[in-house]
């Protein structure tokens, strides 16, 4: 045992951290050089070293040597990894065979894979987003933004959302490697339901259901409802009177506007294909997460689709969505940073956002 602890001591180099409790030990406890040398078991110019390092530099740090790629070298894995920002959605194969069109030298999937995982690359799952999404809309979104005065507490966030049995059912479990998990359960699906939803920095304020989809009478009904039986609901600037929606042709009809503007709502559109600038549809998929935990299968006990549904939101009635506001680009003080939700830098888009 003594032989392995002299052995570690002596021959290995010394750790980042034995160094800063052997500086510790010279600089704050006033142990000389000599001494520090006995206690680590190093020479007395190592330790001289480590000061001298330490004083000139004010830290401690190895020399680090360059890495050298002998197969594969730096200006091939700089391109490869390049060519991995350009188009992330390449398989392993793909790459290789442009890589070998580029530079006409073998080279295998796994040598791929382990240059793309050194430089910080993981396989994703992707998000998809619309081609179709306008940097006008997005700018004029914005703009609307920039044009009132708002905090957190006036934003109301309203989206339609249905539910069936299948939206209840859990879809993983654990089983056995190499052997399918096979469960008999529920086959046949419920009626679908379908509600709307008002949602609120600090949860969910109402929701209405309808059997089928909501038209365009059932929408406004709704919104006259909401609007002036809420106690949460107030006259712009007041407590939710900012109402964001998306552009629906249920949404957009002008007689709507103009009632919600004369009651003092401010409507606000989204921008086209831009479902990660509304919240309320990251809480709509929490609320299916949470049906999957309370819904029991197979039980003769189960009520129905929408017994389960209105319990699921009434959970959602107290929840702090200031996070989820946030991950959308609302924060408070009425600042909206649009990159948030886009999950990109504007300047690398080449948007131009300034009130008019």
């Amino acid at each position: 045992m003594a032989n392995i602890i002299v052995h570690n001591v002596r021959h290995q180099h010394a750790g980042a951290n034995t160094v800063y409790h052997a500086l510790y030990g010279h600089y704050f406890l006033g142990i000389s050089r000599k001494s520090l040398a006995v206690i680590y078991g190093k020479s007395e110019s190592t330790i001289h070293e480590w000061c001298k390092k330490f004083e000139r530099d004010g830290f401690f740090r190895r020399k680090q040597r360059q890495q050298v790629y002998k197969k594969f070298g730096t200006e091939m894995r700089k391109w490869l990894v390049e060519l991995y920002q350009r188009e992330p959605v390449l398989f392993l194969d793909e790459a290789k065979q442009k890589f070998q069109e580029r530079f006409h030298k073998n080279i295998s999937i796994s040598s791929v894979c382990v240059i793309i995982h050194e430089a910080g690359f993981s396989w994703k799952t992707i998000e998809r987003r619309a081609i179709q999404i306008r940097e006008a809309e997005i700018v004029r979104f914005v703009r609307e933004l920039l044009s009132i005065q708002w905090d957190l507490y006036n934003l109301v966030f309203l989206d339609e959302v249905s539910f069936d049995s299948r939206d209840m059912l859990r879809r993983k479990g654990y089983g056995v490697v190499g052997r399918k998990i096979v469960f008999r359960g529920e086959f046949c699906r419920k009626p679908r339901v379908s509600c709307l939803c008002f949602l609120g920095a600090g949860g969910m304020l109402d929701s209405f259901w309808t059997e089928g989809t909501f038209n365009r009478r059932k929408f406004f009904d709704c919104c006259r409802s909401f609007a002036m039986h809420n106690a949460h609901v107030q006259s712009y600037p007041g407590f939710h009177s900012v109402w964001i929606l998306d552009g629906a042709r249920i949404h957009c009809d002008a007689n709507i506007i103009r009632y919600l503007r004369s009651v003092g709502i401010i409507p606000i559109f989204l921008p086209a294909y831009c479902p990660f600038f509304n919240p309320i549809e990251i809480i709509f998929g929490l609320i299916k997460k949470d049906l999957q935990r309370y819904y029991r299968e197979n039980s003769s006990n189960s009520r129905s689709v929408l017994s389960e549904v209105c319990g699921a939101i009434n959970r959602f009635k107290i929840y702090p969505c200031s996070k989820v506001f946030e991950h959308c680009g609302y924060l408070p003080g009425g600042v909206f940073l649009p990159e948030k939700g886009l999950g990109r830098s504007l300047k690398n888009m080449n948007f131009n956002i300034t009130p008019e």
